[in-house]
């Protein structure tokens, strides 16, 4: 059901050696939300694995089922984050996994965790307690330390402007996606000297600056604030654009 957490329905999922949601292991939030976000980490997004949505209409109630095209699904994007924002409650979602063994290990911080640990991987148990870990050791525990998770989306180039980039910072880390590349947003974010960085009551993770945290006592305005700060520096060294993966209310 929808007010399920996620990491309930994966624990739910690797524990009968189901595979395709392993990935997606220790993402805070519900079962519901994850269409809205169309969640992903380490290779896998949620549109992977589902194969409808059961919503209804906060207007007039009546119950509809959204196939996955209809999703509208996009990075971190759907269409209940668009045009059906604040118009549908989802109730529930149909996945679709396999009893088979289909891993996805080719993300390469979880393969070199991977290789590091000499895990072999023989179950979805197996990608799904090293996702974790590795989230572990990187994302603050929300019910210590106040955080939204990934505050802001990942950044994709053109070849062209890759190559650009790259020839001013040589180390800087890129995915291939498709037709376009993927510059991790912690990184471009760290480079611009963000990442532990305090002001007031919130600041940047020391050890992901993706993350945006809450030392108590912040405001909204607080966090907005820093948000767009970070966005200008961005902006100013790189020419980047960097979106922000929460929404603002």
């Amino acid at each position: 059901m929808g007010g399920e957490m996620w990491q309930n329905l994966v624990e739910f999922a690797v524990s009968r050696g189901y595979w395709g949601i392993e990935n997606l292991s220790l993402i805070p939030g519900t079962v519901g939300a994850a269409p809205i976000q169309n969640i992903g980490a380490y290779g896998v997004e949620l549109k992977d694995i589902l194969e409808n949505v059961e919503a209804y209409s906060i207007e007039n109630g009546e119950k509809k089922i959204f196939l996955k095209e209809e999703c509208e699904f996009g990075y971190r994007d759907s269409v209940f984050k668009n045009k059906f924002k604040g118009k549908y409650f989802i109730s529930a979602i149909v996945l679709k996994l396999s009893e088979k063994r289909n891993q996805h290990l080719r993300y390469r911080a979880l393969q070199e965790f991977l290789d590091k640990n000499n895990i072999k991987v023989e179950s979805s148990k197996d990608v799904s307690d090293a996702v974790m870990e590795i989230r572990k050791s990187k994302l603050p525990d929300p019910r210590v330390l106040g955080n939204a998770g990934s505050f802001f989306k990942n950044v994709f180039v053109s070849k062209q402007k890759l190559k650009d980039l790259l020839a001013l910072y040589k180390n800087m880390p890129y995915y291939e996606e498709e037709e376009n590349f993927k510059v991790p947003a912690g990184w471009l974010i760290e480079q611009c000297g963000w990442k532990g960085k305090k002001v007031g009551n919130v600041g940047v993770h020391d050890k992901q600056a993706l993350v945006l945290v809450n030392y108590g006592g912040a405001t909204g305005e607080e966090v907005k604030s820093l948000s767009e700060q970070i966005i200008s520096s961005v902006n100013s060294q790189f020419g980047l654009i960097l979106e922000r993966e929460v929404n603002l209310i």
